[in-house]
């Protein structure tokens, strides 16, 4: 089965955010950089296993029209917003979207530059074509760039991820066939996720804040 490589927490701000997840967990996520052309910036908490969380939040150097950035600026705070999942074989997931039904626009390379000046990159496939939103997560290779989690800390944990959803009967067999083993329920349109952290279970999840 897949391996969740990470969560993402959208938030308006990104100091602001840095602050909350660490009053809530007792860690506090080390800045990771800026996305350019993507007018976004981040910050990572590890959650140990090759996987973090990854708080994502506009970047004021950069222009936010046409971007995500300009979303994220509408929140009224900090929500979980998607996940993404990691694999070596980004052409074998491409065949599967497709013979899921999901198009798709091919590997989009990207990169960003640490605090140290050290260039990551990375590469992701995004699925589309479907009714179901962030539930359905995106892959991501990091081929030989170091992982971001390898850096930032290791006593918090993803203990559970599940989504919800009205049509559920359709999503779990779709995430299925993508090799996505996540618990889904029918019910309100959601993503929750538990952690456990030095702070004690934190659970975060897309309905803690609405748009402002």
């Amino acid at each position: 089965m897949a391996h969740i490589d990470h969560l993402v927490w959208a938030a308006p701000d990104l100091e602001r955010a840095i602050d909350e997840l660490q009053a809530r967990t007792g860690r506090r996520a080390l800045v990771g950089g800026a996305h350019p052309g993507a007018g976004t910036r981040n910050a990572v908490l590890g959650l140990g296993r090759r996987a973090y969380l990854e708080i994502l939040a506009p970047d004021p150097a950069q222009a936010a029209v046409a971007t995500p950035a300009a979303e994220l600026s509408k929140l009224a705070g900090p929500v979980l917003h998607t996940f993404a999942v990691a694999t070596d074989r980004l052409d074998r997931v491409a065949v599967k979207l497709e013979r899921a039904g999901l198009p798709h626009a091919g590997v989009i390379p990207m990169s960003r530059r640490l605090p140290t000046g050290r260039l990551v990159r990375w590469r992701l496939l995004i699925p589309a074509g479907h009714a179901y939103g962030p539930l359905v997560p995106f892959f991501i290779d990091w081929g030989d760039s170091p992982h971001p989690a390898d850096d930032a800390g290791d006593d918090c944990r993803l203990t559970q991820l599940s989504l919800s959803h009205p049509e559920a009967w359709s999503l779990r067999p779709l995430l299925e066939k993508l090799d996505v083993e996540v618990d889904v329920q029918a019910g309100e349109t959601a993503i929750t996720a538990q952690l456990e952290t030095p702070a004690g279970s934190v659970r975060l999840s897309s309905l803690d804040q609405v748009h402002g």
